[in-house]
């Protein structure tokens, strides 16, 4: 079963899923086609791990994150549904796609769980791209929480650029050893090719604006990806319970625009956007639509702000931007 439901150029695709398949009501067990795509990123014996749990009725796999009965078949629909629409591109049947999925993925790494995240379902579409001939991807994740799973998945390599936007949260235990700090710069080939960004509460619009014009687009233009993937989390926003970085529809919609424009001018538009983390339920939905919008490039705003406005000193935002870009300039291949 593929669903797409279309607005303008943005395609929504639903089910299926690699080897998943629901037919007459019925759920069709993974197969090992999709196993295979799931051992690209993931070690295989973290995948048996997942399935073991999965038969014995459920597992907890790290503090907070509890894989429960229907947990493994939402994961692989999940991952299955970021798979196709990254091929929905790659196969040229448009240029930019949308993955709506649950549960999330970035915080998921090759051999662990974290953060409600099994499978890592941006890293699985990043290594689809490359198996597929991509050269470069780029990704950039906007979520309050650090990628730490995908950056995990390609700290070593210098064909795939990570950027992360994020809350200065640091690490939050054995399943999150990573700090998301701005020394995390990737090891080997890859030193220099993970970029992280971990900004003040309070950040605002005006301070992400910032940070994308003095460190993310530069970074990408230096790079020259193929193909992009946007990571996008809600959890962001000015009035989430779960982050302080007070983004409103407006900086989501700015940001929006943003990478559409990085799209269109080095990877001929090819844009991979998929769904992470929010937890104010109402507002992260306007939030999520401003986004669309701005990649979409739509020239008039769909939805007002139902709250309109929120008060921002991007002041020490300014600063801290402004010294992780000397510190990228002094450690930094692509700043120098």
């Amino acid at each position: 079963m593929d669903r797409r439901y279309c607005l303008n150029d943005l395609h929504l695709l639903h089910f299926k899923s690699f080897g998943i398949w629901k037919f007459g009501g019925c759920l069709i067990e993974i197969d090992r086609v999709l196993e295979l795509k799931l051992v690209v990123f993931c070690i295989s014996e973290y995948i048996d791990e997942l399935m073991q749990a999965d038969k014995d009725g459920g597992k907890i796999l790290c503090e907070g994150t509890i894989l429960n009965p229907g947990s493994w078949k939402a994961s692989l629909f999940a991952a299955g549904t970021t798979l196709s629409a990254m091929k929905h591109i790659l196969d040229g049947n448009g240029k930019i796609a949308y993955a709506l999925v649950r549960p999330p993925g970035h915080h998921a790494q090759p051999s662990r769980a974290d953060g409600y995240c099994f499978l890592n379902n941006a890293g699985l579409a990043v290594q689809l791209a490359l198996n597929s001939g991509c050269k470069k991807v780029a990704v950039i994740d906007i979520d309050v929480h650090y990628g730490n799973g995908t950056a995990e998945g390609f700290y070593r390599s210098d064909n795939v650029l990570t950027i992360s936007l994020h809350m200065n949260h640091g690490t939050w235990g054995p399943s999150h050893p990573q700090n998301g700090s701005v020394d995390e710069l990737g090891e080997g080939e890859g030193y220099g090719f993970n970029l992280n960004i971990p900004l003040p509460n309070g950040t605002g619009d005006r301070g992400y604006e910032y940070a994308m014009h003095e460190l993310v687009i530069p970074a990408v233009q230096k790079f020259e990806p193929d193909i992009m993937v946007l990571v996008v989390g809600q959890d962001s926003s000015a009035f989430d319970p779960n982050g302080r970085l007070c983004l409103t529809m407006e900086g989501y919609r700015e940001i929006g625009r943003i990478v559409r424009k990085l799209a269109d001018k080095h990877t001929v538009g090819r844009l991979l956007i998929v769904q992470e983390g929010g937890y104010h339920v109402t507002y992260a939905a306007y939030c999520l639509h401003a986004t669309l919008e701005g990649a979409l490039s739509l020239p008039l705003s769909l939805l007002s702000d139902p709250l309109a406005y929120y008060p921002e000193d991007e002041a020490l935002a300014v600063k801290v931007v402004d010294s992780i870009k000397q510190c990228w300039k002094d450690n930094v291949l692509l700043f120098k």
